[in-house]
């Protein structure tokens, strides 16, 4: 196992990324070959028993209101919406968007699909839940990821829940890989990883293969401790914090493979 900072020009996290190419990471990594992989990340058993879970943790009657942000193509938000509940999916990719608006059309069920940064959403006391799914927490710097939270704690109702499900400390330190082969339908993809210690953010070097083409990306994400997070929620006016460390609702503990994290407006 190799844990390092500021190696094989990762240092800074996502800082460096931005003086290399001018842009924030995730304005350029979701395009190319990584629009064909990821729709294969999940399998339509995971979909469902993470569906499943979203439901029951965040007490949905039926007809709730939910919000999913970032929604991607769409996944869980067409789950919950074959299931009665009126969802709103917020993302920022074009590309996404569009093929959630397709599914949703193709499966007869209606969908508010939304193009928007997650750190700024237009609502108030909006949505009796929602819910942020597939490690899409920690793309920004603190006062941005801050941002979201409080975001998201306005756009719901008086004792409305959120449901956070990402990598801590607690859960990515415990069993690093610096390095994995995986495949993702027709492409196959290698990510090399390091870890900043000093900004605390994971830095991971994609090379993706597939369709004769081989594309270079790279992600830098905030990891924080399980104390830190727990933190944040409170700032951002998110009590009554649950936590667990599985879909099946076992406890979070030290080697969890991720945090559940739910709080109460």
């Amino acid at each position: 196992m190799r844990v390092h900072g500021r190696s094989r020009g990762s240092s800074r996290g996502g800082f460096n990324l931005r003086r290399r190419t001018g842009k924030e990471w995730w304005q350029t990594f979701f395009s190319g070959l990584w629009l064909k992989a990821q729709p294969n990340a999940r399998t339509s058993e995971e979909t469902r028993a993470e569906a499943d879970f979203i439901e029951s943790s965040l007490a949905l009657k039926p007809g709730a209101k939910v919000l999913d942000v970032p929604c991607g193509e769409g996944r869980l938000s067409l789950q919950l919406a074959s299931r009665g509940h009126l969802v709103t999916g917020v993302d920022m990719t074009p590309h996404f968007l569009r093929i959630a608006r397709s599914k949703a059309a193709q499966a007869g069920v209606s969908i508010v699909w939304r193009r928007a940064d997650m750190r700024n959403l237009p609502w108030k006391q909006e949505f009796d839940a929602a819910f942020c799914f597939w490690g899409s927490f920690g793309y920004f710097d603190d006062a941005g990821n801050m941002k979201f939270l409080k975001a998201v704690a306005t756009s719901l109702r008086e004792g409305g829940r959120f449901l956070l499900e990402t990598m801590v400390a607690e859960t990515l330190l415990p069993r690093f890989q610096d390095r994995g082969w995986t495949r993702l339908g027709s492409v196959l993809a290698l990510e090399e990883r390091s870890f900043d210690h000093a900004e605390g953010r994971l830095v991971s070097n994609y090379t993706l293969i597939g369709n004769g083409v081989i594309e270079n990306k790279s992600i830098s994400m905030r990891i924080y401790t399980y104390r830190e997070v727990c933190s944040m929620f409170k700032d951002a006016g998110l009590h009554d914090l649950h936590s667990y460390g599985s879909l099946a609702a076992g406890p979070f503990r030290l080697g969890s493979r991720r945090l559940y994290l739910i709080g109460t407006a």
